[in-house]
């Protein structure tokens, strides 16, 4: 059917009324067809655009094919229910013959939406991503060194530019700021120590979405290479952190000035190695900067005494100008106020020493200074834990303390919950000393130095086996299992099988996730494996788990998401010490033999595919997280004690399904919530609420629910004053976060309707509204929230008013305002301080806001170079 005037709506739509359910159904499988047709030829010309030219699609674009996907899957249950359902009338009858009305009606407003006149693809030229990276340190010589590599860039006649300095100086930062100031096509690419050809290739392809899955000759997969990057102009290709020269050629990289290469190093040779035409040594900061650097990272506010002040110089000339080793000595250092605490550690800082063969001998012992000061066993031991992970492996904070927990490195207090926040309190004590850093609102990263630091560490006390990202392929030779290793990881890989039974006795963590495993698993490999807490198999292809897995009593976490071929697992019963068991996303048919004997299990994660994801699941009383992508949730209200759930992937309208007649108490202890890639969800609840409901919540997640137009009333949000984190993206029918007092709860003591202007949230510290495209409010109200410290909106075009109230002594410490300069300027604000807080954090962005910082960007280099 042809695009339908305006005019004509009506009488279509009577039209439709008027026929029987098979006319109906007849006439959406023509519609469907159609709609299909048009998506293939959406995809195809995607496809094309982007192995060809390296384009990618509009994010409009990719919502109307996950939306055409979705209701491609609903139409197999209509076709079902139609079949089932009788030709004379009923009550099912009519109303499936009105849910086939109601989708014909959507397939034809897909189908019109599906003509994109303006086109499919991005433009990669503007909008291109943006790394996160920290502020440069030390300003004149950062910029210093910023520059020269700028210019030598923006050079036509110099393809191949080297960048090295020692480990710690700031190279890959300031190769950060050089990649977002980039406005042409860019790709970023980390070598590492142990890379490979193969390796290579593969980050190049993920890069450009180039599939060579099917192709394992290494001359062809460069050949494919040099051929979609031929196509490119202007491509940047940055190699971070090489350790030796190979032949560009063999990677797939084109030879002529069209692309330019830029690396970086810790070696001088590499540079000579690679025929670099230009090489820039990335200085180390001066006496004066460096100085600047320690006392801002005790604090901008710290007042030191003659005597602290004269030390705190003498550590700072320990660090020999290196901005990695200042910063973690300083930090390590900060709230300290006893002279004698600073002469001792000034004495240590002297003394300190890896003793660890090929550690650097002038940069490992000033950041084994941070490390030896730690507070606590505990806090060490979850910082070397970190190690197990890749090189740059970006890692959610939330899985990163349920390995510490099932591990047993947090102090065992009896209390789940306050296990996970003194978890917290360890991640932020290790940011704190950058000894981790933050990346983005929910993950954490390790500087490779930091990393290399760990696993020299690693290898006498505690003994750790780390093969982690190393592109190991076929099998793991058993002698890697060694007798007295406690920790040994071999995640992100290409291991096809686990053969032989090593013999491990004080092993508690093994990570085997990210490989094939195609292969499986001997029966007996974990025979020999008794302390084992942390089993990780995630994102494998195993189709089933040996039975050695059922004896493993020590067993804390049994990680299986994602192994989409798992079938089935052994007996469950002897693990009765497990605290997590994550089955979601596999392809389970029976509810596992010996889930009623989890008795200690804190949290499960299921799937609607999974049998254990069935109403026939009895979960346990003391189950506090509970993820799960149900289609429906009768349980949900009644589980009381739940502290956590996040819920994804299910066609639920509401998460709290209740009648205007029903008074529940709901979700009383509720902490975290997350409703992810919910098409259908309208809100929270569609009834009314009892004082106490989410009283709890603390962090509260929205991802990809594209009918949802608002997500709370305003007499609920008021009263959600352990609220912390609030984070909503990609919702692309939201007009505003919060909905005016129009629905309001039951009144009754302490839930009067709020008569007053303002709301207060004396807890809330991260706001996070991103790609909200229709958003024109978040609250009517004035939110006064004195502790927020992180903010970032971005890609809320009709946003009109931030409704932010912030004390004079709020520090914002991360932030990021991206929209066009006109939208910045017509920001309605309730408390012109904020204003003045946030302004620091705005960014040009957008379509016309980032061809105007591109004009201003170059103006500026311009203007630099003059003054040169």
């Amino acid at each position: 059917m042809e695009f339908i005037p305006e005019i004509a709506k009506t009488a279509w739509t009577q039209y439709i009324n008027s026929r029987s359910l098979e006319d109906n159904l007849a006439l959406l499988r023509t519609e469907m067809q159609e709609l299909g047709s048009r998506q293939t030829d959406v995809i195809v010309s995607l496809h094309t655009a982007e192995v060809v030219d390296g384009k990618k699609p509009k994010a409009e674009v990719s919502l109307w094919l996950e939306n055409v996907e979705m209701i491609t899957s609903q139409m197999t249950k209509i076709e079902e229910d139609c079949r089932k359902v009788g030709r004379y009338f009923s009550r099912s009858r009519v109303a499936l013959g009105n849910l086939v009305i109601k989708k014909i009606e959507e397939v034809v407003k897909l189908k019109e939406k599906g003509q994109f006149s303006e086109g499919l693809l991005a433009n990669l030229s503007l909008e291109m991503e943006i790394l996160p990276t920290t502020k440069l340190v030390g300003r004149t010589t950062a910029e210093r060194n910023l520059e020269q590599i700028w210019e030598s860039l923006m050079d036509d006649e110099t393809r191949l530019i080297g960048v090295y300095g020692m480990g710690g100086v700031g190279k890959t930062t300031i190769m950060r700021h050089i990649y977002n100031r980039i406005k042409s096509q860019k790709i970023w690419v980390t070598v590492s120590n142990d890379f490979s050809i193969g390796r290579l290739q593969n980050s190049i392809a993920q890069a450009i979405g180039l599939d060579l899955s099917n192709e394992h000759d290494e001359i062809r997969r460069s050949m494919k290479l040099l051929e979609a990057l031929k196509r490119r102009e202007k491509l940047v290709v940055i190699f971070d952190d090489m350790w030796k020269p190979f032949p560009l050629e063999n990677v797939g990289i084109p030879e002529d000035n069209a692309c330019k290469v830029v690396l970086t190093t810790r070696l001088k040779n590499v540079c000579r190695g690679m025929n670099c035409e230009k090489k820039i040594t990335v200085e180390v900061l001066s006496k004066e900067e460096a100085w600047e650097l320690f006392k801002g990272k005790l604090g901008a506010d710290v007042v030191l005494s003659s005597g602290i002040e004269k030390i705190a110089k003498l550590m700072t000339e320990e660090c020999d100008g290196l901005p990695l080793g200042i910063i973690t000595v300083a930090s390590a250092m900060r709230e300290k106020d006893d002279i004698e605490e600073w002469r001792n550690a000034l004495e240590e800082l002297k003394r300190s020493t890896t003793e660890i063969e090929g550690m650097n001998d002038e940069v490992f012992p000033i950041l084994k200074f941070s490390y030896d000061r730690l507070k606590s066993e505990s806090v060490r031991s979850c910082f070397l834990y970190c190690a197990l992970f890749p090189e740059d492996h970006q890692t959610p904070a939330k899985e990163l303390i349920r390995y510490w927990m099932a591990e047993g490195l947090i102090d065992d207090m009896g209390d789940w919950e306050k296990k996970v926040d003194k978890g917290h309190t360890i991640l932020n004590v290790l940011i704190d000393v950058c000894l981790l850093v933050r990346w983005g609102s929910t993950q954490v990263v390790m500087h490779d130095l930091i990393r290399d630091l760990a696993i020299g560490i690693t290898r006498k006390s505690p003994r750790f086996v780390v093969k982690a990202g190393i592109q190991i392929t076929g099998s793991i030779d058993i002698e890697e299992f060694t007798e007295d290793a406690e920790r040994i990881s071999f995640m992100r890989n290409e291991i096809e099988m686990l053969s032989g039974e090593p013999n491990c006795p004080k092993l508690s963590t093994l990570l085997l996730r990210e490989n094939p495993l195609s292969g499986n698993i001997s029966h007996e490999f974990f025979n020999r494996m008794n302390s084992l807490r942390v089993l990780d198999l995630s994102n494998t292809q195993i189709e089933y788990l040996p039975a050695s897995v059922s004896d493993l009593e020590n067993l804390h976490a049994l990680l299986l998401n994602r192994c989409v071929r798992l079938r089935e697992v052994p007996s469950l019963a002897k693990l009765k010490r497990l605290r997590i068991l994550n089955l979601s996303d596999t392809d389970i048919k029976e509810v596992p033999d010996g889930m009623e004997c989890l008795v200690n299990l804190k949290e499960l994660y299921v799937s609607s595919g999974n049998a254990v994801g069935r109403n026939s699941l009895v979960l346990p009383d003391k189950l506090v997280m509970y993820r799960c992508d149900l289609s429906s949730i009768p349980c949900l209200p009644h589980l009381q004690r739940l502290q956590t759930c996040d819920i994804w992937s299910c066609s639920m309208e509401w998460l709290l399904p209740i009648r205007d007649d029903s008074k529940i108490t709901s979700l009383p202890s509720i902490r975290q919530l997350s409703l992810q890639e919910l098409p259908n969800l309208r809100g929270l609840c569609e009834g009314v609420l009892l004082p106490g409901s989410f009283a709890c919540l603390t962090h509260m997640f929205v991802f990809r629910c594209p009918v949802l137009e608002n997500l709370m009333s305003l007499e609920l949000f008021q009263h959600l004053q352990c609220l912390k984190y609030i984070h909503i993206e990609e919702c692309s029918e939201m007009e505003e976060v919060i909905k005016g007092g129009e629905e309001a709860m039951v009144e009754e003591e302490g839930y009067n309707n709020n008569n007053n202007n303002t709301i207060l949230l004396p807890n809330l510290g991260w706001l996070e509204l991103s790609n909200l495209g229709k958003l024109k409010s978040f609250c009517k109200q004035v939110i006064i929230c004195p502790s927020l410290n992180s903010i970032l909106i971005k890609d809320c075009p009709r946003l009109k008013k931030i409704p932010l109230s912030l004390a004079d002594s709020t520090t914002v410490e991360y932030g990021e305002i991206v929209g066009s300069k006109e939208w910045w300027d017509a920001l309605e604000w309730d408390d012109p301080n904020t204003k003045t807080l946030l302004l620091p954090f705005f960014k040009v962005g957008g379509r016309r806001g980032r061809k105007r910082r591109a004009k201003e960007e170059s103006e500026e280099v311009a203007s630099t170079s003059r003054q040169q």
